[in-house]
């Protein structure tokens, strides 16, 4: 019997952060499902049901605030795990909770792992300290 990979879900509209982000989820034994529109984020998540959520703060469509705001006021998505993807100058209103994190633009792999640790997402039965190698 395979074991299934948990799922990361991506709302990210740069197709550079899309790709490198891929990257590190499915280094990191995540099967990843992903949208570049903040609108169908929450459909999508209702449906495909993310062991956690990486969100761009900065959505053309609909902002980072408000797609969070929706995820929470949710029951299928209210306790999912968010990595929120900013910028360091970005203007952010808001604080994290216990299932948030912020994962800062540029990012390199061991930030990453150290967001998803943050919200204690990081799957199970990978090492403590993984290593990306690029493919």
């Amino acid at each position: 019997m395979v074991a299934l990979k948990p799922k990361l879900m991506l709302v990210e509209n740069d197709p550079y952060f899309i790709y490198l982000l891929r990257l590190y989820a499915e280094q990191s034994g995540f099967s990843v499902v992903s949208t570049n529109s903040g609108l169908r984020a929450l459909s999508l998540a209702q449906q495909e049901q993310p062991a956690i959520i990486v969100i761009e703060w900065d959505l053309p469509e609909i902002t980072g605030r408000e797609l969070l705001r929706d995820l929470r006021s949710e029951p299928l998505t209210r306790n999912t795990p968010i990595v929120l993807c900013l910028w360091p100058d970005s203007h952010r209103c808001c604080d994290t909770s216990e299932r948030e994190s912020v994962l800062h633009k540029p990012m390199q792999y061991e930030d990453f792992v150290k967001a998803l640790k943050g919200v204690d997402a990081w799957p199970e039965g990978n090492p403590e300290r993984p290593r990306f190698t690029p493919t």
